[in-house]
């Protein structure tokens, strides 16, 4: 094989799922060595200061996740297989038109995701108490402008790499449209939360489909940028003060956040048909090559696949056991 063909090397199933369960089996042990850190500060100087320390250190944490467990092993996978980079992480322009309807999107979208959690922390809050992400509430603007870079830029950036990078581009020879659904579960099982399973399965669609739609995946990036800081903005300025222990959704509550989501619903489901319209031209539809049944068999019984389902409802049992 020549020096040309190795540049021209293709992402392949087995290996983004390796990647994938890399990634999986990365996070679990940080996790674990994390709770041995809160575990040990809780028991020399109390519960306050261990929740202290995870809140303190939130933003490196995240850092290691993101450039580390994520970005690093897709990067070394993406130069040690030669991969032709440009083509398989889809380095393009969107195009200026396809990029504004993003953001107009990106509100409406925010809201049927918030609208999918919600519905699944409603009915969890009647098990026990769902406690509140340790993420820092910002107060001024240096710290909004801090927490954006940490919460929405850089998953913006390493997240997409992995899942409508490599994973999408992987999965797109089982056809494109089952490329986008299979990397959405993805996309929701890689939170390792119950809590917040629906939406990002929700976003991962919508991203996915960006990003087929325009071949880019700045598409990707900028929805995915969008999405987080909206939720860090909102957090911004509907900050009182006072930091409550534990999520309550009232039946009230609940109800104007279905309403919100239904009427977010209807604005993206008009927004995407321009968004269809504007970006007819600029994709390739890869038909599917197997019946939706043996593509179901043939993921969930690859191994990297099967312990990292297996791995989410351990984490999903733990979790509810906990609360």
């Amino acid at each position: 094989m020549n020096g040309r063909d190795n540049r021209k090397a293709k992402a392949t199933v087995t290996g983004a799922n390796m990647v994938f369960f890399n990634f999986a089996v990365l996070f679990i042990l940080s996790q674990i060595v994390l709770l041995f850190i809160i575990v040990v500060i809780s028991a020399f100087y109390g519960d306050y200061y261990a929740k202290d320390f995870l809140k303190n250190n939130i933003y490196i944490i995240t850092f290691i996740n993101e450039y580390v467990l994520i970005l690093a092993p897709v990067l070394i996978y993406a130069f040690v297989k030669k991969l032709n980079f440009k083509e398989v992480f889809r380095i393009k322009k969107p195009g200026f038109i396809p990029s504004i309807l993003i953001v107009f999107m990106s509100v409406p979208a925010y809201f049927i995701a918030l609208m999918l959690n919600s519905i699944v922390i409603y009915f969890l809050q009647f098990i026990g108490d769902i406690p509140l992400q340790p993420i820092p509430v910002p107060k001024n603007l240096s710290e909004l402008l801090i927490g954006i870079f940490f919460i929405a830029i850089t998953p913006g950036i390493c997240e997409e790499m992995m899942h409508r990078g490599l994973l999408l581009t992987a999965y797109e020879k089982r056809g494109t449209l089952k490329a986008i659904v299979i990397t959405s579960i993805f996309f929701g099982l890689f939170h390792f939360d119950i809590t917040n399973l629906l939406g990002p399965i929700f976003l991962g669609l919508i991203i996915g489909y960006y990003v087929i739609r325009t071949d880019s995946i700045f598409a990707g990036m900028l929805a995915h940028f969008l999405n987080n800081a909206i939720a860090e903005i909102f957090q911004y300025f509907a900050n009182t003060g006072v930091e409550p222990e534990k999520i309550v959704i009232t039946n009230q509550e609940l109800i104007s956040i279905i309403l919100y989501g239904i009427a977010g619903a209807i604005i993206l489901g008009i927004l995407l048909f321009l968004f269809k319209k504007v970006t007819k031209n600029k994709y390739v539809y890869k038909p599917p090559i197997a019946n939706t049944g043996k593509d179901i068999i043939s993921i969930v019984t690859h191994w990297p696949i099967t312990l990292i389902i297996l791995l989410y409802i351990f984490m999903s049992v733990i979790y509810l056991i906990s609360i």
